[in-house]
């Protein structure tokens, strides 16, 4: 087998452990499935599978160390002492995943299991899928450290000295875990520009990561959890429930919601002036950034909120130049920061970097309720993911067009 890719429980974005802790709180005996998508319908090699089943398996030797928990002690005050002894009990279980590849080559992986549990695969899953892909395509051969440290500082440098304040989004697509870590080493570097910044390099979502270099973890919410309200209690009111139950879980901390698991119009029906000034704002991650831009400025006017008193988060597949000029476009209008992901961790010259996802694909409250179809609509037709019947049935619901 190829050296273990996964090898630490905060290997993963910090929305898993916020999200997990919502689970447990609000819904521990609910159960989920997860789908893995690939958007660019890719053809894996023979065999593939099957190295992503022995590197599956290996993640169940995977113990939480004191390091991270008392790094996250220190870091995420927004948990209560009594989920740091969860995470100490926590394994991973290979029997909730099932890996299978068609005679076509075509990647299937689904999980499922109790949510609290079934939330770790998704991030691990995907930075394997895609680390392995490129080892078995060669792709190492294109890879030179120097040249692509100095283009990631490259990058770095000119978000900081733009006045962009960002963050590294990009685990689940990385090239590797080596290269991963070479790139967040170079936009510490990046922070020490001999100009003086207006923005900087604030953290990344990867909380390993987060702790090895001392940076902030950067994330709080993710589409499942809209997506679980919509399955379980209905898509007109799935976007106030969970606003509702992640204000009750962390009482204003974690104040960035995820506005388009089923497009702005809907999430804008339930956005109440209750939840905009409860909320510090709001991550654009579909759609064209500008309208969204206009759209949620006008939506907090309309409910007599001072818009430059809220910060949106951009994160929809963004390049370094494409946040340079969403923050010129902001400026004076209201605060924004980036999340940028696959164009910093797998922007590698020569090597095309994977597009897949893994998405809550059904939901069910508990072991004795029956199972309910989830999907995700967004305000990209292309980011669509679930049951085709069940989408229609969503947009007649919402009146999407």
């Amino acid at each position: 087998m190829e050296r273990q890719i996964i090898n630490h429980l905060t290997d993963n974005d910090v929305y898993t452990f916020s999200v997990c802790y919502v689970y447990l709180k609000q819904f521990p005996r609910a159960y989920g499935r997860y789908a893995f998508v690939d958007r660019n319908d890719t053809v894996y090699p023979p065999g593939f599978a099957e190295k992503v089943k022995k590197q599956v398996k290996s993640m169940e030797s995977i113990v939480i160390s004191d390091e991270e928990i008392d790094y996250m002690h220190r870091r995420c005050y927004y948990f209560p002492t009594w989920f740091y002894t969860f995470l100490k009990g926590y394994r991973f279980d290979a029997g909730e995943v099932d890996i299978e590849q068609d005679q076509d080559g075509h990647l299937s992986i689904t999980v499922e299991g109790l949510l609290w549990k079934a939330i770790f695969w998704e991030i691990p899953i995907l930075a394997i899928v895609s680390e392995l892909k490129h080892l078995v395509d060669g792709d190492m051969a294109h890879y030179e450290p120097e040249r692509e440290y100095e283009k990631s500082l490259g990058k770095g440098l000119r978000l900081v000295e733009s006045g962009v304040s960002f963050a590294e989004f990009g685990t689940r697509r990385r090239f590797s875990f080596d290269h991963h870590e070479m790139i967040i080493r170079s936009l510490v570097e990046s922070n020490q520009s001999p100009v003086e910044p207006k923005g900087g390099f604030v953290g990344t979502s990867n909380l390993f990561f987060a702790m090895k270099f001392d940076l902030i973890p950067i994330g709080t919410i993710s589409h499942q959890l809209i997506s679980f309200c919509g399955a379980i209690f209905g898509y007109k009111e799935a976007n106030f429930l969970a606003m509702e139950y992640w204000q009750e879980t962390f009482d204003s901390d974690l104040g960035t919601f995820l506005y388009d698991t089923y497009g702005w119009n809907a999430f804008q029906e339930n956005f109440s002036k209750r939840h905009a000034k409860l909320f510090d704002g709001l991550r654009v991650d579909s759609g064209n950034n500008f309208d969204a831009i206009d759209k949620i400025i006008a939506k907090y006017k309309e409910l007599n909120i001072n818009p430059q008193t809220k910060a949106l988060t951009f994160s929809n597949g963004l390049t370094v130049e494409e946040a340079v000029e969403i923050h010129r476009y902001c400026e004076g209008k209201i605060k924004d920061n980036y999340g940028i992901g696959t164009f910093l961790t797998s922007d590698i010259t020569g090597v095309k970097p994977m597009n897949i996802v893994m998405k809550l694909t059904a939901a069910k409250l508990t072991e004795k309720k029956k199972w309910q179809k989830a999907i995700k609509l967004s305000d990209d037709a292309g980011k669509y993911t679930g049951d085709p019947d069940e989408m229609d049935i969503a947009k007649r619901t919402l009146n999407i067009q």
